[in-house]
Order: C-alpha cells, then structure tokens, then sequence
C-alpha cells in the first residue's frame, strides 16, 4: 500500500470516529469575515439567564461584553413563535453606528441612540456578532454568539 491510500485509509477512519463538529466550516469563515486591521476585541464578561414573569413562553438572557473604550450590554430575547430581539445598551452611551452581523444573513446596522440605547427585532438564529464605531478609534468587535 502506498503513502497516498494509507493517508485516504486514516482520513477515513478520523471522519467515522472523531467527525468536525456541525457547522465548524460556517464558525470559521465567520470569524476570518470579521477579522480587521483596527478593531478592539470585546471580550464576554458575564452572562446571566433570566425568567420571564408573566410571561412564560418568552425566555431571555444578558450579556455583557467589556473593552478598554466600551461596554455592550444585551438582553436577548427568545419569543415563543421563535423571533428573536436583541436589546442593547452601550456605555458610555452615544449615538453611534451598531451592526450586527449574522452568520449566512446580511448584516443589519442601526445607530445608539443618544442614551446608548438599540434594538435589533426578528433576528434570525444562528451566530451572531455585534461591531460598534465609536466617532475615533477602533470599531469594537464582540465575540461571536449562538442565538
């Protein structure tokens, strides 16, 4: 047997029982699309998951996403005909340029507005990432999130 069948031979055996992950190939390239020169990476800070009272269909969660120049503050919330909507607060609060970026889906982009405030209503499940362009310095990019 030569080197090129017994590599085939091995390939095959590692695909039956230790596949990639569902989905891995789509993480990837979402990640390598937001890699930029002048970016500040947020990083996840804490998430919490909460109830909702009277209503009971709807679950949500927060999460808060910390950088040297910002914080990002979301509450997602997961109705129950399974829409999504993504409320956010960035501080210090600004009117500034938010986009949110959804794996295989165009980006959406809203602005702050001057109390920090934005919503993103009916977004699609999957990945999801937020950028956000302070008027000076580097856009701030938040880790990639399963919604």
């Amino acid at each position: 047997m030569d080197e090129l069948n017994l590599l085939r031979l091995l390939a095959g055996a590692f695909d039956r029982t230790d596949p990639p992950p569902p989905g891995l190939d789509e993480r990837v390239m979402f990640a390598l699309e937001a890699d930029a020169v002048d970016t500040e990476m947020a990083w996840l800070d804490r998430e919490v998951l909460t109830g909702s009272g009277a209503r009971a269909s709807e679950h949500s969660r927060t999460i808060t996403f910390d950088s040297a120049s910002l914080t990002v503050m979301i509450s997602v919330v997961e109705r129950a005909d399974g829409r999504i909507r993504l409320d956010g607060w960035l501080a210090p609060p600004g009117p500034l340029r938010v986009e949110l970026r959804v794996a295989a889906r165009p980006d959406s982009v809203v602005e702050a507005g001057p109390d920090g405030r934005f919503v993103f209503d009916n977004v699609p499940r999957g990945l999801a990432q937020l950028l956000v362009q302070p008027p000076s310095g580097p856009t701030v990019v938040t880790p990639a999130l399963a919604l």
